[in-house]
């Protein structure tokens, strides 16, 4: 008897694809040119890479990369995804979307593919192989670990 996928997971969308998207209420001290600055920060930190910054409008876009263990077995995925945050006077909104997965693991080809038609098969109790769901909760929990690590950031 197969026995049915009961994980907690949660992974947002929007439109069919993987997406994350959150407002943050802050100190209303804090200036939109301040929370600039702070973005900027942030995005020089290990794993990221900036790939568009508008003061102007507040903005800046760039990508981040982790790594998701998977078991005892050795094999490990590198998870990249794009992170958009936008500041105003007191708040700011990071988006997340754009995600895709790199297996390293003999056997596999090691390049990197977009998520959602392995979510989409994995949440119909499909699951492509057994690292599926640690896979999942890893880019459960490195978005979380990220959006944590912004609003350290974001409140200093």
């Amino acid at each position: 008897m197969a026995q049915q996928n009961t994980s907690p997971i949660l992974l947002q969308m929007r439109n069919g694809k993987v997406y994350f998207d959150n407002v943050y209420a802050i100190n209303v001290g804090f200036k939109k040119a301040d929370l600039y600055n702070k973005a900027l920060s942030w995005f020089k930190g290990d794993e990221k890479t900036i790939t568009n910054a508008n003061e102007k409008k507040g903005e800046v876009i760039g990508t981040c990369t982790t790594r998701v263990n998977i078991g005892n077995t050795g094999n490990y995925y590198f998870v990249r995804f794009v992170v958009d945050v936008i500041v105003y006077d007191a708040t700011y909104e990071v988006k997340v979307f754009d995600v895709y997965e790199k297996p390293i693991e003999k056997g596999i080809s090691n390049e990197y593919s977009k998520i959602e038609y392995r979510w989409w098969d994995f949440r119909r109790g499909k699951p492509w192989s057994a690292d599926d769901e640690p896979l999942f909760m890893g880019i459960s929990t490195s978005v979380n670990n990220i959006m944590d690590s912004l609003g350290n950031e974001m409140n200093k």
